[in-house]
C-alpha cells in the first residue's frame, strides 16, 4: 500500500505511521497537525490549503517550553514595545515562514484573536508588526499562537540582529572561489584552443581538461550552490525561476563535458564556471545591499538622545540629574545644554531659544523661540541653555513617531520585479516541454535512442537561458559602475531600471536645488566698522548664519585674521564680545533691540544684525542661493518628459520664488506627513514617481517613494531610506543618474532582444539535428558574449 498525506503538513506517510481522526475519512502524523487543522476550521480558515496547494510544511512539534509570562511585564513592553491609538505595537521576527500562504495564515489566526488589532507581516525580511491591547491578550500569548500553528516568533531585538554578516561572509568566499576558477579555467580554455590548431598532444589535453573538470566544479558547486537550492526549491514549490533556468544550463553543459571529456570530444568547462559566477556577482551586489539598509535599518534607534538632564525640585533648591528619555514624564522639566539634541516634545519656559530644526523641516536657518512655543523632539539647541516642560511621552514624541513611520514605510515599499523572471519562468517550462518532445520524437520516430539524447542535449545546452539571466544583471551592473565614476552610488543595481521608468520626480528644496549652507544675499550698510571685530565675532561660532557672515566678510574684505577677544560670550539669541572696552554685539534684530541698541529697520528677512559699542553698524539677509546648474539641469529632466514638482518644508517666500524661475510647481511649507500624503497621492494614481531629498523629514517620502535619490551630505536616515546616494552635491548628478538609467533599461531591451532572437533562430535547428552539442554549446557561450559586448556599450 502506498503513503498517505498528513491532512496538515501534507507529508507522506506510511499509513501505520498514520493517526486516523474519530469518525472522519482524515489522517494526521502527529497531535501538533491535528489539533492545528481543527483549529483553523473552527476559526473558519480551512481556504489556507487552498493557498497552500501542493506545497508540504513542517510537522508541528510540541512547545519545548511554555511562553515565559516575562513578556508581559510592564518593564519589557515599556522596552520593547510603542504605544498606539487602541494599545501597543510589538516586531517580532518570525521563522519557519514557507510561502506567502504561511503570511496569510499567521496575519488571519492573530486577527481572530480578541485583542489584536493589526497584524502587517513583511514576507521579504519575516518581520511582523503587531497591534494588540495589552488588556485584553497579553504579549506572551500572541507568541504562543503564532507557535501553536506551527511557527515560531521573537521578539525582535536590533542588538541581537546579526545574521546578515553571516550570509556576506559565506557568499564572498563563493564569490572569490568563482572569480579564482574561473579566470584559471580560461586560461586553460586558451591552451587548449591553441592546441588544437598547433597540435598539441591528446595526453597533454586530456590532463588539461580533468584540470577544467576540476576548477569547474568548485565554482557550481561552492559559486553555484545557491542556484542549485533555488532550483530545487523552486521545482519542489512549482516555481520555474531563474535560478532553475541557470542551474539547468550549467548542470547540462556541465554533464555534456564530462561526458566529452572522456570521448574525445571538445568539453565546455568554462563556460560553466562563466555562466555561474557572473549572475553571481550581481546576486553578491544585491546581498551586500540589503545586508548594509537592514543593519543601518536596525540601528535606527541610534538617531534617538540616550540621555537627557531632568530638574528635580528638592527642599535645596533644583537639582539637575541624567536620566534615560524613557524615565521622563510629562510635566517633568528638561534643560537643553547648547548642542544637544530635544528628547520629547514640550513647551519652551525660558524666555528664549535658538534652535536648529532641520530635522523637523529640513532647514538649516535657524528657528527663534519664545515663552510658551512649542518645542519638538529632533530640535538642536545652537544657541544658550534652555528649559522646557515635557508634554509628550518619549515614545510618542516626534522623532520616535518619525523613527517608526521611517522603519514601516521601509517594509511597506514598493518592489518592483524583472521582468526577465517572469520571462524565464515560462521559457524555462517551454523548453523543457520541446526537450522531452524532441527526445521522444527522435526516439520513437527515428529508432536511435542514442542520436534522440545528443539532440535532447543540444537542446538543452542551446536553449539555456544564460543570455537571458545575464540580460539585465551585467547592463545594470556596468551601469551602476558607470554611474559611481560620475559619483552617483546605486545601492542596488535595479534602482536603475526603476528610475528609467519614472514620470514624476519630486524635489526638497534646501540642499537640493540650493546650497547646503546659508550665503549673505544682500546687506545694509549704516556706518563704517572694523571688519576684523566683526570676524572675530563669528569665526569660531558653528551657528549657520555665523558662518555665512563670515565666509563673506573674509571674502569680501579680503582677510583671514580675526583681532583677539578680551571676552565672547553667546547668548539667547545672539554674541556679545568685548575688545579693548568696546563692546559688539552680532544675532538678531530681536536680541540687538533687547541690548538696547535701535533700529529702524522692520524688515523681517534680516538675519543677522552687528553693532559696535551700542549703534548699529549693518544688516545682513542670507539665504541659501540655488546650484549653478540647478536651472539647466531641470530643464533637461523635463526634456526628456519628467513632470518635476516641489515638496519644501520651507515657510519663506523665497520657495516659490525658487519654484517660479524653474518653471516647475510648489507644495510648501509641508511637514514631513504631508510631504507622504503627496507621495501616497501620486502612486494612488498609478503614476511612477521618484524623490529627491536629503533632510530626516524627506526620509518617509524617500522610503515611500519607487525610486529615491539622497545627496551625499542629507542626514543619516534619508541616507539609510534611499537607493540611489548623489556624492557630487550637484543638482546635475540627477540629471547624470536618470540619462544613465535610460541607456541602461535601452541596453537591457537589446539584450532581451538578443536573447529571443538567439533562442527562435537556433531552437528549431537543435530539434531538427543540425546542431550538435558542441556547437550548441559554442553559440551558447556565443550569445552570452554578445549581451555582454553589447552591456559593455555602457562604458563609452
Amino acid at each position: 500500500m502506498g503513503k498517505i498525506p498528513c491532512a496538515h503538513c501534507q507529508l507522506l506517510y506510511p499509513p501505520h505511521a498514520l493517526k486516523k481522526a474519530p469518525e472522519q475519512d482524515l489522517y494526521f502524523c502527529c497531535a501538533g497537525c491535528e489539533s492545528v487543522y481543527f483549529l483553523l476550521h473552527s476559526l473558519e480558515l480551512e481556504n489556507f490549503y487552498d493557498k497552500l496547494g501542493d506545497k508540504t510544511l513542517q510537522p508541528i512539534s510540541e512547545p519545548q517550553s511554555p511562553i515565559s509570562t516575562h513578556y508581559d511585564t510592564s518593564q519589557f513592553l515599556e522596552a520593547f514595545s510603542t504605544p498606539t491609538k487602541e494599545g501597543l505595537e510589538v516586531a517580532l521576527i518570525l521563522e519557519n515562514i514557507h510561502c506567502a500562504a504561511c503570511i496569510w495564515l499567521i496575519e488571519h489566526v492573530l486577527l481572530k484573536q480578541e485583542g489584536v488589532n493589526k497584524v502587517q507581516v513583511n514576507y521579504t525580511t519575516h518581520r511582523a508588526y503587531i497591534d494588540f491591547d495589552p488588556q485584553n491578550i497579553p504579549l506572551s500569548k500572541v507568541l504562543s499562537t503564532i507557535e501553536t500553528i506551527g511557527y515560531r516568533a521573537r521578539v525582535f531585538d536590533p542588538k541581537i540582529e546579526s545574521g546578515g554578516k553571516k550570509a556576506h561572509y559565506h557568499h564572498y568566499v563563493a564569490l572569490v572561489v568563482g572569480i579564482f576558477s574561473t579566470m584559471n579555467v580560461m586560461w586553460i580554455a586558451i591552451a587548449n584552443y591553441a592546441g588544437y590548431f598547433s597540435g598539441m598532444d591528446a595526453n597533454m589535453s586530456f590532463k588539461l581538461n580533468i584540470a577544467s573538470w576540476v576548477l569547474s566544479s568548485l565554482t557550481l558547486f561552492i559559486t553555484g550552490a545557491a542556484f542549485l537550492k533555488g532550483a530545487f526549491y523552486g521545482l519542489k514549490n512549482g516555481f520555474f525561476g531563474m535560478d532553475l533556468s541557470v542551474s539547468l544550463g550549467a548542470l547540462t553543459t556541465y554533464l555534456y563535458s564530462i561526458y566529452a571529456t572522456f570521448h574525445a570530444q571538445e568539453p565546455y568547462f568554462e563556460s560553466v564556471s562563466m555562466i555561474i559566477t557572473l549572475v553571481f556577482i550581481s546576486k553578491f551586489l544585491e546581498l551586500k545591499a540589503k545586508i548594509r539598509a537592514n543593519t543601518l535599518l536596525d540601528s535606527l534607534q541610534g538617531a534617538l538622545p540616550s540621555q537627557v538632564l531632568l530638574l528635580r525640585e528638592t527642599e535645596g533648591g533644583v537639582e539637575r540629574v541624567l536620566v534615560s528619555p524613557t524615565e521622563v514624564k510629562i510635566g517633568d522639566r528638561i534643560e537643553v545644554l547648547s548642542g544637544e539634541c530635544v528628547a520629547s516634545d514640550g513647551e519652551l519656559e525660558s524666555a528664549h531659544a535658538q534652535v536648529n530644526s532641520q530635522i523637523v523641516n529640513g532647514e538649516i536657518t535657524p528657528l527663534d523661540l519664545h515663552a510658551g512655543q512649542s518645542v519638538l523632539s529632533g530640535y538642536s539647541n545652537v544657541g544658550a541653555s534652555f528649559v522646557y516642560r515635557v508634554r509628550t511621552p518619549f515614545k510618542q514624541s516626534f522623532l520616535s513617531q518619525m523613527v517608526r513611520l521611517v522603519q514601516k514605510s521601509f517594509t511597506q515599499k514598493p518592489q518592483i520585479q524583472m521582468q526577465a523572471d517572469k520571462l524565464a519562468h515560462r521559457f524555462t517550462q517551454i523548453v523543457l516541454f520541446i526537450t522531452l518532445v524532441s527526445l521522444l520524437g527522435w526516439g520513437f520516430l527515428g529508432g536511435v535512442w542514442e542520436r534522440a539524447l545528443v539532440i535532447s542535449v543540444s537542446v538543452l545546452i542551446i536553449a539555456c537561458p544564460c543570455a537571458f539571466a545575464l540580460a539585465t544583471p551585467i547592463a545594470l551592473v556596468l551601469a551602476t559602475n558607470q554611474a559611481f565614476k560620475k559619483g552617483i552610488l546605486c545601492k542596488q543595481a535595479a534602482s536603475l531600471e526603476t528610475l528609467a521608468k519614472v514620470q514624476k520626480l519630486f524635489v526638497d528644496k534646501t540642499g537640493t536645488l540650493t546650497m547646503p549652507t546659508l550665503q549673505v544675499q544682500d546687506y545694509k550698510v549704516y556706518r563704517d566698522y572694523n571688519p576684523h571685530w566683526l570676524l572675530s565675532l563669528v569665526v569660531h561660532n558653528p551657528h549657520p548664519v555665523s558662518k555665512g557672515v563670515s565666509v563673506w566678510t573674509q571674502e569680501n574684505f579680503n582677510t583671514q585674521a580675526s583681532a583677539p577677544l578680551d571676552s565672547l560670550t553667546q547668548e539667547v539669541g545672539g554674541l556679545r564680545g568685548e575688545i579693548g572696552g568696546h563692546i559688539l554685539l552680532g544675532g538678531s534684530v530681536e536680541y540687538l533691540r533687547a541690548q538696547g541698541v535701535e533700529i529702524a529697520e522692520q524688515s523681517q528677512e534680516s538675519h543677522f544684525a552687528y553693532s559696535e559699542d551700542g549703534e548699529i553698524k549693518a544688516l545682513f539677509n542670507l539665504h541659501a542661493p540655488l546650484k549653478p546648474d540647478s536651472v539647466q539641469s531641470v530643464r533637461a529632466l523635463q526634456e526628456m518628459g519628467l513632470e518635476i514638482e516641489i515638496l519644501s518644508g520651507d515657510s519663506s517666500v523665497q520657495v516659490h520664488h525658487i519654484a517660479q524661475s524653474l518653471g516647475i510647481a510648489c507644495h510648501a511649507p509641508l511637514s514631513p506627513e504631508q510631504k507622504l500624503t503627496h507621495i501616497q497621492g501620486a502612486l494612488a494614481r498609478g503614476e511612477m514617481i521618484a524623490m529627491v531629498g536629503d533632510g530626516m523629514n524627506d526620509a518617509p517620502s524617500l522610503a515611500q517613494s519607487q525610486v529615491s535619490l539622497c545627496m551625499c551630505e542629507g542626514h543619516d536616515l534619508s541616507l539609510l531610506h534611499s537607493d540611489v546616494i548623489l556624492l557630487n552635491t550637484s543638482f546635475k548628478s540627477v540629471l547624470n543618474a536618470f540619462v544613465i538609467a535610460k541607456q541602461a533599461h535601452q541596453r537591457v531591451r537589446q539584450n532581451l532582444l538578443i536573447s529571443t532572437l538567439y533562442n527562435a533562430l537556433l531552437i528549431p535547428c537543435a530539434v531538427c539535428g543540425l546542431i550538435n552539442p558542441p556547437l550548441a554549446a559554442l553559440s551558447m557561450s556565443l550569445s552570452s558574449l554578445l549581451v555582454v559586448g553589447n552591456s559593455f556599450r555602457l562604458r563609452g
